[in-house]
């Protein structure tokens, strides 16, 4: 499921980045470099290539 977060960003006309960084365990979209989803605490965050 696409967060409502990670739409918004593929929507923009100037994308921020070419990677999208979500937490794995609750689909949260979370900045670079983070260690810990601050929605749910988990430490399992994905980066995906939008290239």
């Amino acid at each position: 499921m696409l967060s409502k977060q990670f739409i918004q960003q593929i929507v923009r006309l100037e994308p921020s980045s070419t990677t999208h960084h979500e937490c794995r365990h609750c689909g949260y979209s979370v900045e670079k470099d983070i260690d810990e989803c601050p929605q749910c605490g988990s430490h399992e965050i994905a980066a995906y290539d939008l290239e």
